[in-house]
């Protein structure tokens, strides 16, 4: 059985119906003896680092997982917010600790999406500098590592839906499994031990993205 962690953050009901589409055992949860009892655990989410820790603390879900995932080494897949939880800290609104899973911080994207208007007549329309703006939104190519597992059998230049304006910053490069540029070039997906995660939506990302969910299922 998979358990998606219901912890009150958005997009859950989107990544359960998506491992249901596929025939997979699941359940969408937030009881701590739920996650104990399955075999695989998915943590999906979109919204602020902070309120997605305090969730899982206040529900008991953070000593659930470590004890799950860190311990028992059960796998375990993160989703857009769901990757940067695993992180150690983020900066997102201030400073807040994350579950610690990675050896890694969370970070802005380093971009300014600001418009500066330039100096003109009234008979001149304004004319505009614009950087790239925040959240990064839409289809962006990934790149992949070689050994990455859950991108077997994926096309060879996939593309995948993000929404995000922070990314996960790895202090040992080899638990990046995908990496993509916007602004920067930034960790797309991880994988160390036990443990996954993907800062795009794969169960909004059609073919390719299930064939992500379907490798974790599989592994």
């Amino acid at each position: 059985m998979i358990v998606v962690i219901d912890y009150g953050m958005g997009n859950l009901h989107s990544a359960f119906k998506a491992f249901e589409h596929l025939g997979a055992d699941v359940l969408l949860s937030g009881s701590p003896a739920d996650l104990r009892a399955a075999e695989k655990l998915v943590l999906p989410g979109v919204g602020a680092f902070g309120d997605g820790m305090e969730n899982l603390n206040r529900l008991g879900l953070s000593d659930a997982m470590r004890e799950e995932v860190l311990a028992k080494k059960k796998p375990i897949l993160g989703i857009c917010l769901g990757m940067q939880l695993l992180a150690k800290d983020s900066s997102e609104l201030g400073m807040h600790e994350g579950l610690g899973f990675i050896d890694a911080h969370v970070r802005k994207l380093p971009v300014n999406g600001i418009r500066r208007a330039s100096p003109s007549s009234s008979q001149t329309a304004p004319q505009f500098a614009t950087g790239l703006k925040l959240p990064h939104v839409g289809w962006n190519n990934v790149k992949v590592k070689e050994g990455a597992r859950l991108f077997e059998k994926v096309s060879a230049d996939p593309s995948f839906y993000f929404v995000h304006s922070f990314a996960v910053e790895c202090n040992n490069p080899a638990d990046v499994a995908a990496t993509c540029e916007y602004g920067k070039g930034f960790a797309a997906a991880l994988q160390h031990e036990n443990i996954f995660a993907t800062q795009f939506h794969p169960e909004k990302s059609q073919k390719d993205g299930l064939r992500i969910l379907q490798n974790f299922i599989e592994f």
